[in-house]
């Protein structure tokens, strides 16, 4: 279901043709090579053949590829242009995109104008770095009057230095006072962690000086290669802080003006990342030195279309089904509404190739559980409306148009729910009548309200859960049946059909009709024989005891029912948060005054409720399927299929009709 089925496919063809076959089959996008590298231990093949793929070529490819995404970098954070919310490929032909790389020398002089720039402005970047933390290390030193380069006379020493912030300065100019009577010492600036101190003393006595100093931690102070005062070297400091600056302004404008290339620029990176992948793909064939081999997989449905390539390059090949239980790419292909809902099934994991992809049949619930739980007009028309206008404003692709796209459905359901429950912003209608007009207006719920009666929701809620679960079970029914074990679907599927429906009947079949719970009794008793008596007849030893076991699995299923009751907490969730804020911005009465705090409390309150209640109600709807449903039969963890194709970044190429 939903599936596509792929074939094994195998491929000898002379050296000669090898360049012009790997580009057609890039082209053509639907065919996934595989490694080889189990190959190369088997001493059969690695006698007779090596890997393909040149690493050098490859190395320098992906170092060309780094150079141009510095230029978009530096091109991007100086272009005044506004951003696009999203970004997306821009669509081109092939032969539109071919006029454009036909500049390749001029782009690629471009992209070095643009790196030499980058380049110096990274080296003025750095020398404004340093010259700001010349800058801090000075300051504590501005009030130091004598040049920084002057450490003395022949008969007086100039010390400069630093202590802890916790040394006591009095106490150490006791003890350098008694050492050298004629030494002064004076405390230039402080901050948190360090005094700053200027020492000057008779060089004979600079040894009983320094040692009393050093008791108090003292460490000199070095001012490498400055001259002139401290206030000299900062008023420098600060013009070639300023020059630098506006050398880096230039710079930056110079990079902008850039921007007009940006797309050429782009288009180039493109040619080159395929240029790269192209060469990695090499490494996925086997040659010797006049012929090439591969194999891997191809979509049933394009078996025609490659033959066609490769009987074109006189190709020997053979294409055959895979064995039975052998694993393949996954590739899902579902159609109309429900390829949306393949973003749900991807960000849990691609069924196995022998499995049945689950989207089909989970998206219904999937729309329906997203609307009970955020149940609103208001709410379903803003996300529906945000999600299609994003669609129609930016060409989003692959798992973004799926979500986006799968999101606005939901607002689809959201609106129909609200509509069912009578809910619109909460009761925002209501409120604004009432307190603005003095007028009456209620939006009347076309099946009930959920606040109204809420336990009729929980029955609901529990009811759909009971249908979504059977579904699940029936889905692994299908798959044992599919696979010929037709014990197992009686067994682990039927029998706890009959067990489970027969519970249901035997608790409140009272209600539906007499006889009912008659009949329960004996569907449940019928049920419960086949789950324990299943593994008793067909197991051994301790195996035979896991019907027993088994049948305790009926508090997981009802531990599985009562999880819908989230369908319930949410709706009524989101109801009530929209009605407190509503309640609330009526607080202030009618006029202008209440008016206006009253869509103040109002914009804030409903944002505030739609953004909670819209991730929320994604996640849970999901929690449903990924725990609950897929529970039942789903293992997940298939590989997707990834051909050989043009991969780009920043244009979509499109075939062009001949």
């Amino acid at each position: 279901m939903a599936i596509v089925k792929m074939n094994k496919l195998s491929v000898i063809g002379l050296e000669t043709e090898k360049a012009g076959l790997l580009n057609r089959l890039m082209d053509l996008g639907v065919v996934e090579l595989n490694d080889q590298s189990e190959k190369l231990l088997d001493s059969e093949w690695s006698s007779i053949v090596t890997r393909d793929g040149d690493e050098d070529q490859i190395s320098e490819l992906d170092s060309r590829l780094t150079k141009v995404e510095t230029a978009l970098e530096a091109i991007a954070r100086y272009d005044t242009a506004k951003k696009p919310l999203f970004r997306t490929r821009k669509t081109m032909s092939q032969s539109a995109y071919d006029e454009v790389l036909k500049n390749g020398a001029s782009i690629r002089h471009e992209i070095q104008d643009v790196l030499a720039l980058y380049d110096r402005w990274s080296e003025s970047k750095s020398k404004e770095n340093t010259i700001v933390s010349m800058q801090a290390s000075l300051q504590p030193w501005i009030a130091y009057e004598l040049p920084l380069d002057m450490t003395g006379t022949r008969s007086v020493r100039v010390l400069t230095g630093i202590v802890p912030a916790v040394a006591d300065v009095e106490s150490m100019k006791q003890q350098v006072s008694t050492a050298s009577p004629d030494t002064v010492v004076t405390v230039i600036g402080q901050d948190a962690e360090q005094q700053y101190l200027s020492v000057i003393c008779m060089r004979a006595e600079e040894e009983a000086v320094l040692d009393a100093l050093k008791s108090f931690g003292f460490t000199f102070a070095l001012f490498k290669d400055l001259t002139g005062t401290v206030k000299e070297n900062v008023t420098r400091l600060n013009e070639e802080l300023a020059e630098t600056k506006k050398e880096q302004e230039e710079l930056e404008q110079k990079m902008a003006s850039f921007a007009a290339k940006k797309e050429e620029i782009q288009y180039y990176y493109d040619s080159l990342l395929m240029e790269r992948d192209e060469a990695k793909a090499a490494e996925n064939l086997l040659k010797t030195k006049k012929a090439f081999y591969f194999d891997g997989w191809v979509p049933q449905r394009a078996c025609d279309q490659v033959k066609k390539v490769l009987e074109d390059a006189g190709c020997s090949y053979e294409i055959t089904e895979p064995e039975k239980g052998e694993e393949t790419p996954v590739l899902l292909d579902n159609k109309g509404l429900v390829v949306p809902f393949e973003a749900i099934t991807s960000m849990y994991a691609l069924p196995k190739s022998y499995e049945v992809d689950p989207t089909p049949i989970f998206a219904i619930f999937y729309f329906i559980f997203y609307g009970m739980m955020f149940a609103d007009m208001g709410y379903g028309l803003i996300l529906a409306a945000a999600c299609f206008l994003l669609l129609k404003k930016f060409p989003l692709e692959n798992t973004g148009y799926r979500l986006v796209k799968c999101l606005g459905f939901c607002g689809i359901s959201t609106f129909i729910w609200g509509a069912l429950f009578g809910g619109f912003l909460g009761d925002i209608i209501t409120v604004v009548a009432d307190t603005f007009f003095g007028a009456t207006i209620e939006i009347t719920p076309l099946w009930f309200n959920p606040l109204s009666d809420p336990m009729k929701l929980l029955i609901f809620s529990c009811v759909l859960g009971t249908v979504h679960l059977f579904i699940g079970m029936g889905v692994k029914a299908y798959m044992y049946l599919k696979d010929g074990k037709i014990a197992e679907a009686i067994i682990e599927v039927l029998a706890w059909y009959l067990f489970l429906i027969g519970l249901a009947l035997l608790l409140f079949g009272g209600s539906l009709f007499d006889g009912a719970s008659g009949i329960g009794k004996w569907l449940a008793i019928v049920g419960a024989v086949v789950i324990v008596g299943g593994p008793l007849l067909r197991g051994k030893g301790v195996g035979k005891l896991l019907g027993l076991w088994d049948l305790y699995g009926t508090t997981s299923y009802l531990a599985d029912i009562l999880s819908y009751s989230r369908l319930l907490a949410l709706g009524l969730a989101s109801a009530v948060i929209a009605q407190v804020f509503n309640a609330l911005g009526s607080l202030f009465g009618g006029g202008i005054v209440g008016a206006i705090l009253f869509i103040i409390i109002a914009i804030f309150g409903h944002a505030l409720n739609f953004a909670l209640n819209a991730l929320g109600s994604y996640v849970h709807a999901s929690r449903l399927q990924y725990v609950e449903f897929f529970g039942k039969f789903y293992e997940g963890g298939g590989d997707a299929f990834q051909p050989f194709e043009k991969k780009t970044k920043y244009v979509k190429l499109v075939k062009e009709e001949k």
